[in-house]
């Protein structure tokens, strides 16, 4: 193995400075010798990596859910970033079983033959030196490029892979960026190797505040080797300055061998914690200078206050069904009223709305005003399961079902929703196959669970959604005709947020329940609630509370402004107060009739010169219902290159 990498290991650091090439090439000719010698692994195997049954996945996915909920901003940030250069993204857990997987549908097949899916191991017994596994064994960083992976079956794979720590330095993930088909050159990984080790860096500060967001946190940024990749990192302490915990590499890098809670603010910098809080009060949001005390290097810094428990408000706590909606437009209240007089009556309902416009919420009020209001509401999203786990998700299993089902079986969705209400979110991407069992458990009120011999009682409520057009999706053979005249008995829908003549009261709410979460309190003036009105909002109410969230979060003055917000906001509509009339004509048309899908998709991807993010903006779909579109239709983006010359010839 020497020989095939020696040269491009010669001399100098891996991108970001992290070890020295010399020890990676000693690390991966010792993980050579595990996979031989240890795992007795036969390099010649062209089998694919062992891939969780569905019951295991589920498991899996549940009790990774907090990792998963925190790494997501980190693994859509990694995937946007390397994507267009032909890279999939991987998020493992801390034993190397995928739980999250990001890739492109002009080369997913390819992925997929190579075992890059979620649910696939990729743990170093199980397929020997690769970037996951590891990354696991030398808990540090690991570029595995072409023939140095063990297994004959991934070479010409380049694999950058980065574990990451929560905050205890417990290993809870591998952050993983692959391509198959990589250049020779090794050294051409760099920048991907780099991108990888931020956003794992990213990932793990997230994990920190999480974990201390009840105490003070400084974020430290400076010179010095442990911020080699140009991240800050964080430092929790109470209200008496006391020292509660450091991020794993600050730590490293300026506590070696402290014990952190005997130490105070005071003994490792050269402000106090009370000094500290009166100036991030006296300039909100201006970086603080601190310098340590020990070898006198200076660094920024920024405080975050803590995220106090608070009592929360009446007016939030006991408004149940329709009266915890914030409904002053006409056609809603028209719907709600309507929606009323059918809900207890044993009728399927099925919401219309684009994506983001609070199908949820409108369902969640259903049950609350019904009788059934005590019982489990039990959601599934369609578009969100893999097709291979929906089944055993929404049914449920026998035991011994399949390999790895546990031993006393488990209870789907619909057994789960008996005597309450059953949602079921973007019910249009449900495959046709359970389209035709949902269908009978509607008829006949019954559900057979897989391996199962008797069919089980079930008293069902059932409430739809979908953002599709389904009555084309029927003409075009893509959704069952009996199936959907079973769902549109009692047919409601949405206005889009844009669309909506109460859209201040609706951010004034969204805006109120962002701040009990957070336990804060802010003020937001007219003047920035007027420019919020006037945007169109293409991912309605939930684009809507991802904006609050932020702007709450960097918010350090008590006062919400334009530049609290994200930046696709604050240019140009949150910094120049344009009219309604005149932002509502530029909105994209993200409600018009399906039509010939393909050709409606195509026109809208030329439109948007192949700009995905923008497509299903317009279309009024996220990215991933937007792929999964493309893929059915056979429509296949043209590389970046062309995208760019077109996107040139249609601008000069």
């Amino acid at each position: 193995m020497q020989g095939r990498h020696t040269d491009a290991l010669a001399g100098g650091l891996l991108p970001g400075g992290m070890l020295s090439l010399a020890a990676t090439e000693a690390r991966l000719r010792e993980s050579w010798r595990r996979s031989e010698e240890t795992y007795r692994i036969d390099p010649s195997t062209r089998s694919s990596p062992r891939v969780l049954s569905a019951a295991e996945f589920r498991d899996l996915r549940d009790r990774a859910a907090v990792f998963l909920r925190i790494a997501q901003l980190g693994v859509a940030r990694l995937h946007e970033q390397v994507r267009d250069s032909g890279y999939c993204v991987l998020l493992t857990t801390g034993d190397g079983a995928s739980v999250d997987f990001r890739g492109t549908p002009s080369l997913d097949a390819e992925f997929r033959r190579r075992g890059f899916i979620a649910g696939a191991c990729w743990s170093e017994s199980d397929e020997g030196t690769c970037g996951v596994g590891t990354a696991i064994v030398d808990r540090a960083p690991i570029l595995v490029h072409r023939e140095e992976h063990f297994r004959n079956h991934n070479h010409g794979i380049t694999c950058s892979a980065a574990p990451v720590f929560g905050p205890r330095d417990e290993l809870v993930g591998v952050l993983n960026a692959s391509a198959f088909a990589a250049p020779e050159n090794r050294s051409s990984q760099s920048v991907v190797f780099r991108l990888v080790q931020q956003n794992a860096l990213a990932i793990e500060n997230a994990l920190f505040v999480e974990s201390y967001k009840t105490a003070w946190i400084l974020s430290i940024s400076g010179p010095g080797d442990c911020w080699s990749l140009g991240e800050a990192h964080c430092l929790a302490f109470d209200d008496g300055g006391r020292i509660l915990a450091a991020s794993r590499r600050l730590r490293a890098g300026l506590f070696p061998g402290a014990e952190l809670p005997s130490r105070r603010v005071e003994d490792v910098f050269d402000l106090s914690a009370d000094e500290l809080v009166k100036r991030a009060h006296e300039r909100p949001g201006a970086p603080i200078p601190l310098r340590c005390l020990a070898n006198g290097v200076r660094f920024e810094a920024q405080l975050r206050a803590p995220v106090r428990e608070a009592a929360v408000p009446a007016t939030l706590s006991v408004k149940r069904g329709f009266d915890a909606l914030a409904a002053e437009d006409p056609r809603v209240l028209e719907s709600i009223e309507r929606v009323k007089r059918v809900v207890d009556r044993k009728l399927t309902i099925l919401l219309l709305g684009e994506t983001g416009s609070g199908k949820e919420a409108f369902a969640r009020a259903i049950h609350g005003h019904s009788l059934r209001r005590d019982k489990p509401f039990v959601a599934l999203n369609c578009a969100a399961i893999p097709e291979s786990l929906i089944e055993s998700e929404l049914f449920g299993y026998k035991e011994g079902a399949f390999t790895g089902a546990k031993a006393k079986g488990s209870k789907g969705k619909v057994q789960q929703s008996s005597g309450g209400t059953l949602f079921l979110d973007e019910i249009g991407d449900m495959p046709l196959a359970l389209q035709t069992r949902l269908l009978r458990v509607l008829a006949e009120g019954e559900v057979v669970a897989l391996g199962a011999s008797e069919p089980e009682a079930v008293d069902l409520n059932v409430v739809c959604a979908t953002h599709r057009d389904l009555a084309a999706m029927v003409r075009a053979g893509q959704f069952r005709e009996d199936l959907y005249y079973r769902l549109n008995a009692a047919v409601f829908r949405l206005p889009a947020l844009r669309e909506r003549s109460d859209r201040r009261v609706v951010i004034r709410q969204v805006l109120a329940q962002e701040l009990v979460t957070a336990g804060r309190q802010l003020s937001l003036p007219d003047a920035v609630l007027e420019q919020l009105a006037a945007y169109p909002w293409p991912g309605n109410i939930r684009e809507l509370r991802n904006a609050l969230r932020f702007a709450v979060a960097v918010c350090d003055d008590g006062v919400l402004a334009a530049a609290h917000f994200p930046d696709g906001l604050q240019a140009p509509v949150l910094t120049v107060a344009a009219a309604p009339a005149v932002v509502f004509a530029a909105a994209p048309e993200a409600g018009r009739p399906a039509g010939n899908e393909r050709d409606t998709l195509l026109d809208e991807l030329r439109r948007c010169h192949w700009n995905i993010s923008a497509a299903a903006a317009a279309i009024g779909v996220s990215r991933s219902t937007l792929y999964r579109r493309m893929q059915r239709q056979g429509i296949v983006a043209p590389n970046a290159a062309d995208a760019l010359e077109a996107h040139g010839r249609l601008t000069h």
